[in-house]
């Protein structure tokens, strides 16, 4: 195989020789504003993850969806009991310290909501077949029908 076509990823046509799984995105190629082909950087596990769910359709992005909202409406309470466990009382938005213990704490948080990223997006793949059925089916047929008529 002529190494340009390697480089770009590309096999040639007719060529049997499965050196890659093709289902694995290891690079992107682009063009820039003048016509240039060039490559980008591997596609990290996160942005694969992220691209399964675009391909899974409206149920998956509405999975995501729902599993982001759930999240982070569950973060709010359990960061407030969590502060409220270390420090024995509730955050006084007022106190110059309790401003600066809270901004560490969300500093963790956040960085434990990156960490979680992964996870959140498997409970989405998990869940798109469940939406696709309950959801975006029962939905989408009475917007379809409503069109006919």
């Amino acid at each position: 195989m002529p190494p340009f076509l390697k480089k770009l990823g590309l096999k040639k046509p007719g060529s049997d020789d499965n050196q890659e799984d093709s289902d694995t995105n290891t690079a992107v190629i682009t063009a820039d504003e003048g016509g240039e082909i060039k490559e980008e950087e591997e596609l990290t596990e996160t942005e694969k993850l992220l691209k399964q769910v675009k391909e899974a359709g409206t149920a998956g992005v509405v999975s995501y969806a729902l599993w982001e909202l759930a999240f982070w409406a569950l973060s709010v309470p359990v960061c407030i009991s969590a502060y409220y466990e270390l420090f024995g009382h509730f955050p006084d938005f007022t106190d110059k310290e309790d401003l600066s213990k809270l901004g560490g704490e969300a500093f963790a948080f956040v960085n434990f909501a990156r960490f979680a990223v992964p996870l959140r997006i498997g409970l989405a793949l998990s869940t798109t077949k469940w939406i696709q059925e309950n959801v975006v089916d029962k939905f989408g047929k009475k917007d379809e029908d409503d069109s006919e008529n």
